[in-house]
């Protein structure tokens, strides 16, 4: 007998969706930029990983004043169903890692791939300064990343369309780790890279829609930024 499956559940207030989705432009766009302006005008002064933990901050900032509850809420749902939680993150490492391997070899058609920028650039700040690159990575990128990009974006939109919510969620989540990239060196080219994350956003997704906690998608995130971070290291 098939099972139902059941609506989504959105945690958040209308209030918190609305402040989330103005500070969404603003955070994505305006922020990175204004505080790439303000490293270059104060170089050497400032470094590339005082600009990124400046920005990480202040995401995270938002997430406490704004989001609080909400994130409390979800981890009440975490706390009464953890066995579904940690099931979903064991599936979702499973289904990226044969979602990633595909992506890898269909790139592999069209020749050599360079380096991917993002994670050179993270590499990049690693090697001068590790400890604070290791914690903004690891621990707090996840929690402002998922609270944004599933928290407002998927479970605003899941609601009313579960399809659109993973497409949305997805192509904007893999995007921002590629725009500046392409507008830094004028090469839209660049924007292709956003393909390599498009199987781990659909499992992010994947991760909160089936456990009901955001909490869930942000462990699994944690746990993938870690592995990330010692494979390239």
């Amino acid at each position: 007998m098939k099972q139902e499956r059941l609506p989504f559940e959105n945690r958040m207030t209308p209030l918190q969706i609305a402040l989330g989705w103005l500070w969404f432009p603003l955070y994505v766009i305006v922020a990175p930029l204004l505080l790439n302006i303000y490293g270059a005008v104060n170089a050497p002064n400032v470094t590339i990983v005082q600009i990124n933990l400046a920005y990480v901050g202040i995401g995270m900032a938002f997430v406490l004043i704004v989001m609080f509850s909400f994130l409390r809420r979800s981890f009440d749902a975490f706390a009464d169903r953890p066995g579904l939680c940690l099931w979903a993150m064991m599936i979702g490492f499973v289904v990226n890692w044969g979602l990633s391997l595909a992506v890898s070899l269909l790139l592999l058609l069209f020749g050599d791939v360079p380096e991917n920028p993002n994670d050179a650039f993270i590499l990049d700040m690693a090697g001068s300064d590790f400890g604070p690159v290791a914690a903004m990575t690891t621990f707090l990128a996840p929690i402002v990343e998922e609270v944004l990009f599933r928290g407002v974006v998927f479970g605003s939109v899941a609601p009313r369309s579960r399809g659109w919510a993973y497409v949305l969620s997805a192509a904007l989540f893999s995007l921002n780790h590629v725009w500046q990239y392409a507008a830094a060196n004028a090469d839209p080219l660049l924007l292709l890279y956003a393909v390599r994350y498009v199987p781990v956003s659909l499992v992010l997704a994947w991760c909160y829609d089936r456990s009901g906690s955001i909490w869930t998608p942000i462990f699994f995130h944690m746990g993938f930024n870690a592995l990330s971070f010692l494979i390239l290291g």
